[in-house]
Order: C-alpha cells, then structure tokens, then sequence
C-alpha cells in the first residue's frame, strides 16, 4: 500500500524557503536522475523564519529539503534512493543560521498512475494534476520512495516506510510532512 508524501499544510506552512539565485538552471530535484552537475557545496538557502522558529523536517517544492533527522528515519525504514547535498539555511529575519539540512533528490520515476480511477487535469500531453490519484501498486515493485512519471512533483512512500516513522516519532516532533492516500 502507498500514499503520497506531501507537506503538512497545518504546521508551519509561513515559513518559506527560498533557493539560491546562483544555482544552475539544469539543476533537476525533480527529474528522478542523478545529479552530476558541479554545486557550490553548501547551498545557502533563504528563509522568513528566526531565531527561536523550529524548521520543518520536511518541505517539498523545486528543492526538496529534509532534516538529518528525517533523512535517517527515511534510511532505517529501507529508503537507499536518495541523493542528498547539504545546505544550510539562512534567516532574511534576523541572520540565524540552521544547518543539518539537505536538498534531497529522489532517485526513481514509475509510472504507474491508473488514470482510469484518478480524477485530474492534463496539463500537457502525459502530465496530470491530480485531485485524486489512483495508481497501479504492483508497477511500483514494492519499492519504498519514488516520484510518479505522470506527475513529477508527486512522491510516492510505501505504507512501511510511513509507519516506521511514525512510530519512531511518537511524541510527534518530526515537522512539516504527512501523507495522503491514494486509491490501489
């Protein structure tokens, strides 16, 4: 069983990153390849947030940014598909520095959405917005984190890798992701 891996809408959602100027513009967090361009490591990111705000843990957007403590969660419950570049992140506020974060690439594209059961817009010939996905579970392979081919932005968890997380963040105190279902 899968679902989607998204923000938390709830928590956190005024603080902003915002990504370097100075990055290349073939650079692709999106595209599910690795990533073999030459990066000023590391990335300087830009935030509203000061000192005394608690970061998410998680934040999708062009630049998928995760927390150590995320990424290890992600790697205890399996996750090996990742392609991690550290950033530090920087307060436009008040000039607070966070590091142990990353810009994470998420290695893997399937395709595997059942457009069939799935309610969405194309927006090109082959690329869909969904308001609600259905996918074909079996063409995932049982693979544990992968982007969708019909929607790039789209992440995909298998159900063990949620779970695992959860339980190991009883107190919840990992911030800024959750998960959305999916129809299988």
């Amino acid at each position: 069983m899968y679902f989607t891996l998204v923000n938390d809408i709830l928590s956190h959602s005024q603080i902003k990153f915002k990504e370097p100027d100075s990055l290349p513009v073939e650079l692709d967090f999106m595209g599910g390849e690795t990533i073999s361009l030459d990066i000023e490591l590391p990335m300087v990111f830009s935030t509203n947030a000061k000192s005394g705000d608690k970061l998410p843990d998680f934040k999708k957007g062009s630049f998928t940014i995760m927390s150590q403590r995320f990424i290890d969660l992600l790697q205890s419950a399996g996750v090996d598909n990742l392609q991690i570049f550290p950033i530090i992140i920087k307060s436009e506020v008040d000039g607070t520095v966070w590091d142990g974060y990353f810009g994470v690439n998420i290695l893997g594209v399937i395709e595997c959405a059942d457009l069939n059961n799935s309610t969405y817009d194309e927006i090109m010939p082959e690329h869909y917005i969904f308001d609600e996905l259905a996918i074909h579970a079996e063409k995932a392979q049982g693979k544990l984190l992968f982007r969708l081919k019909q929607h790039l932005p789209t992440i995909i968890m298998h159900r063990s890798v949620g779970r695992y997380i959860k339980d190991s963040d009883p107190e919840k105190t990992l911030l800024g992701w959750t998960v959305k279902k999916i129809i299988q």
